[in-house]
């Protein structure tokens, strides 16, 4: 009895293994259903202002539980969109990547609604050694020479944003030059009365960047122009010549003669007449 009972519990471990390996089989291999939904990507790289078109984007499924924020399921959403910043291949398009509708392509794409774009010369001095790339921010410092030769610098504007260097409006593009130290241009981004500071500034004097920190977005207090007394390096003293003593006054015009002084009137004639002892004296005149 005590056997029969052995053989049925090892009968019933048998088949609940059997049935347990089954049920883990056909849930191996059974096709998964997954809920997938269509999004838009870019069909190669894209470079920043790239205008989309049916040719440079395509769609793909991916999971909805994997679907960031901002994206577009349809072709037809990004019609005359162009980017804000270069795109990777089979990257997807998000909203916060493309400029607003209407902006245009290229480089007007990247100027926001309100703002403009100007242009100022530079050179790899006042440029930074070409370390000024688009995307990066700087201050602008402003340098006046005075007809007596001095001088003075201020700080003109603070956390400009840069959006092209030279015709290359991607971040780490340089203009490809054959001369390093030939001026080129920096176009900046910049509100309607900066840039009508900076177009003034650029016909008085000099400007000069100053590169900031991409994390720095802090504007200080203006302060007073830096003069050159203000670097503790006076200008020497010019020695004092003596005044010299006043002349007779020269006369520019013709010469005039002096005029004669009057001749001294006649002197009287003394005549004496003596009679005896007695002498009697007569004037003639």
């Amino acid at each position: 009895m005590q056997r029969h009972r052995v053989l049925i519990a090892f009968g019933i471990a048998w088949a609940s293994a059997l049935l347990l390996s089954y049920w883990v089989y056909t849930k191996s291999t059974a096709p998964e259903v997954r809920d997938v939904v269509p999004v838009v990507v870019a069909a190669r790289d894209l470079p920043l202002g790239a205008r989309l078109q049916q040719d440079n984007v395509k769609l793909v499924t991916v999971e909805r539980r994997d679907l960031p924020r901002g994206v577009f399921q349809n072709l037809s959403d990004l019609a005359d969109r162009a980017l804000a910043v270069p795109v990777a291949a089979n990257e997807m398009i998000l909203s916060g990547k493309l400029a607003p509708k209407g902006s245009g392509e290229g480089l007007t794409a990247l100027i926001e609604l309100g703002a403009r774009a100007v242009s100022v010369q530079i050179n790899e001095v006042s440029g930074v050694a070409g370390f000024i790339q688009p995307g990066t921010r700087v201050d602008i410092l402003f340098t006046r020479i005075f007809s007596n030769g001095d001088a003075a610098t201020t700080t003109l504007l603070q956390n400009v944003k840069v959006i092209a260097y030279g015709r290359q409006f991607e971040p780490g593009a340089r203009p490809a030059t054959a001369d390093a130290s030939r001026a080129t241009v920096a176009t900046l981004l910049v509100t309607q009365e900066e840039a009508e500071k900076l177009v003034l500034a650029a016909q008085r004097g000099r400007l000069h960047f100053s590169l900031r920190n991409g994390l720095d977005d802090g504007i200080n207090e203006p302060s007073a122009p830096i003069e050159s007394s203000d670097l503790g390096i006076d200008d020497p003293r010019k020695p004092v010549t003596p005044a010299r003593p006043a002349g007779p006054t020269l006369q520019t015009g013709p010469v005039v003669p002096p005029v004669p002084p009057p001749p001294p009137p006649p002197k009287p004639t003394i005549v004496q007449i003596f009679r005896a002892e007695k002498m009697t004296e007569i004037t003639l005149k």
